[in-house]
């Protein structure tokens, strides 16, 4: 286990003192830091096209790794056969076949860089699928004292005992202040002094009521049965959701997925974790050199980040309304704020022109650029105007207020039920 042992750290920031009263401005800069290859590969036995994500690592003052462009990427099973990598986008090669991992089958990864230094992994054998046997949530206070909804899985393996947990969650938006009807720009040519603005409104043609929107898990979740008297793993938990949170205003999906790990991956995972909240070695600042299964076959000092994984993989999905968990009871709040309406000009206060093209003041109209930046939607129509000098016909929201477009979208996805 040698090999996944944490390295010492391969850049480190410049020292600053403090003298007396007097405290100079430091600015953090990498003094010493080598340009590693980042790999970040997995292939599963989905049938699929797999993706491969190459790039160099970053150093402390960078904000963004830089992709690894023009490489050659394979995996070879142990029978010979080879599966080629095409660059679809700057540093993600993505199979040219669909194919999975098979059971009893070993994969190896090869790389070789567009300076021609190559690089493989360890050949990976494919482990066995082990079933989630049940997915389902609960209504719960947690330890912190919160209420809300708990998802948890139940598994069964004979054999398997090393897991990793990613998941998708759909939920239906509705907006709360929804109206069929929406702003209309009739008339804005800024600063024309023979005709004022004009809008109106019309009916929607685009249905913006009910939207559906999906986010990912980015945490590293991991689970073993290695300790216990069996491999049967109960009441792991997937997520908690807050009552309080609006995703689940309405009705809400989770789906899991399972990935069965070896010993290795496992227990590079959980030292990944240690250093980061996400799994992509790509998105943060390495703090030090994790070893994996990857080596240089050009030269054995050269460094490489990331792993190959093979892993099996398992799904369910689950469903919920937030009245099967909370009858009776009133909704999360909405994800803003929608009871402070607005009411912006049509004609700016400054706007004065005596002539054409002779014109002081903002020729701007407060509420028709509001309603092309797309930041409001139509209320009602301002019953005071225009003896209330005013300037506002209308009175408006926020736009995900009437538009949920703006939080999700108004397409229902392929796998949804109701």
């Amino acid at each position: 286990m040698n090999k996944y042992k944490l390295h010492i750290v391969f850049f480190y920031s410049t020292l600053f003192s403090v003298l007396s009263s007097c405290v100079e401005p430091f600015e953090a800069e990498t003094q010493q830091f080598e340009n590693a290859l980042v790999i970040d590969a997995r292939l599963t036995d989905e049938e699929k096209q797999h993706i491969v994500l190459l790039s160099r690592a970053r150093s402390f003052e960078k904000s963004d790794s830089s992709a690894e462009q023009n490489a050659t990427v394979k995996m070879i099973d142990d029978v010979g056969n080879t599966y080629a990598f095409s660059e679809n986008e700057p540093g993600k090669y993505v199979s040219e076949l669909v194919f999975s991992a098979q059971q009893n089958r070993s994969y190896q990864l090869t790389v070789e860089t567009s300076d021609k230094q190559t690089y493989s992994s360890e050949s990976i054998r494919t482990p066995e699928v082990a079933q989630i046997e049940n997915l389902y949530v609960e209504r719960e206070i947690n330890d912190q004292g919160a209420e809300g909804v708990s998802v948890y899985l139940d598994n069964t393996s004979a054999t398997s005992k090393y897991f990793r947990y990613e998941y998708e969650e759909t939920y239906k938006i509705i907006a709360p202040n929804y109206d069929p009807f929406e702003f209309d720009i009739l008339y804005y040519v800024a600063c024309d002094p023979d005709r004022w603005y004009e809008v109106g409104i019309k009916a929607r043609t685009e249905q913006k009521k009910v939207c559906y929107a999906s986010k990912k898990s980015l945490e590293i979740m991991q689970a073993s049965t290695n300790q216990l008297s069996s491999n049967e793993l109960s009441r792991f938990q997937v997520r908690f959701i807050d009552r309080e949170n609006y995703i689940m205003s309405h009705r809400y999906s989770i789906l899991v997925k399972q990935f069965t790990q070896n010993l290795e991956a496992h227990s590079y995972f959980e030292n990944l974790n240690k250093f980061s909240s996400s799994e992509s070695v790509f998105t943060d600042i390495q703090p030090g050199f994790l070893a994996g299964n990857i080596i240089s076959d050009t030269n054995n000092d050269t460094k490489v980040l990331g792993y190959f994984e093979v892993t099996s993989v398992d799904e369910q999905r689950v469903y919920f309304n937030y009245e099967d968990l909370f009858p009776g009871e009133t909704l999360p709040p909405y994800a803003i704020k929608c009871t402070n309406v607005g009411n912006p000009q049509l004609i700016n206060r400054g706007y004065h022109c005596d002539g054409p093209f002779v014109c002081d003041g903002d020729c701007d109209s407060p509420l028709i650029e509001a309603i092309l930046a797309e930041i409001i939607v139509f209320s009602a129509e301002n019953e005071n105007y225009p003896e209330d000098f005013s300037g506002a016909p209308y009175l408006t929201l926020p736009s995900p207020c009437g538009d949920c477009t703006k939080l999700g979208s108004n397409i229902v996805p392929d796998f949804w039920e109701e």
